[in-house]
């Protein structure tokens, strides 16, 4: 019965942040199809990114386990090790990016941050928002599933994927292959960061890398899939020789 109703409660928090996510877009597509919106509410779509986190915050709340849940992300020490991996994973992007830009000769480093000072708010802003995604996505959600880690972790990445549909199609107006692509490589990321929470514990390094992600994966999409899923192979045979288990 307890298992049942802990189904029950992850399928109406999933239910519920995907309807009220797609609210925040409503007035932005209104808009985009001729009906004329109050200014005030096409910002609404700067608060789609909090409520998942607001939902998970709410639930928790309700179920006075919300020290708990706090306590469970960080009780994973951010140690030398795990920063190495943080730095391989941004060498890699950045790499990736460099070798992309120099194919096509164009600069996707200038195009996205054009000064120093846009590179930094970008940083600031991704990684504001990476921590708000993951304390949902991973912190909560992830810590909930009944399930083993290898079935957790895709689960996550296909709800994940979907939650970001409403951004896609509305307010970037991208074609169905570049939303395939898209959530290809969500789901791939979505692995990685669930492996590397299962590992740390840390709900603060695993918001680093989503950002990390963010920031320096610049090449398009479909060519980012090819580097992180090179690395997400390589990583696995590491693990792999050095005898560890990640999925039990």
């Amino acid at each position: 019965m307890a298992r049942f109703t802990n189904k029950l409660k992850l399928t109406l928090w999933v239910s519920a942040v995907y309807v009220l996510s797609f609210i925040c877009y409503v007035p932005a597509l209104l808009e985009q199809n001729g009906i004329i919106i109050p200014n005030g509410l096409l910002y609404l779509k700067y608060l789609y990114v909090c409520i998942p986190a607001m939902a998970a915050i709410f639930l928790l709340i309700c179920e006075q386990d919300i020290k708990a849940y706090v306590t469970r992300m960080f009780s994973g020490k951010i140690t030398t090790k795990y920063i190495l991996v943080e730095v391989i994973c941004m060498a890699v992007g950045i790499f990736g990016s460099y070798c992309y830009s120099s194919i096509v000769k164009t600069d996707v480093f200038k195009n996205a941050y054009p000064t120093v000072i846009s590179l930094l708010t970008s940083c600031i802003y991704l990684l504001i928002t990476a921590f708000v995604e993951e304390i949902a996505w991973r912190g909560f959600l992830l810590e909930q599933l009944p399930f083993k880690k290898i079935e957790s972790v895709l689960f996550v990445g296909a709800v994940w994927a979907v939650w970001h549909m409403p951004m896609w199609i509305i307010r970037n107006s991208l074609g169905m292959g570049q939303i395939v692509c898209l959530c290809i490589w969500t789901l791939l990321v979505s692995v990685v960061l669930g492996i590397a929470y299962y590992q740390c514990r840390n709900i603060l390094l695993i918001a680093i890398m989503h950002a990390t992600f963010n920031i320096c994966y610049l090449a398009p999409i479909q060519y980012s899939i090819v580097v992180l899923a090179a690395i997400f192979f390589v990583g696995m045979l590491f693990v792999k020789k050095l005898g560890k288990k990640l999925f039990t």
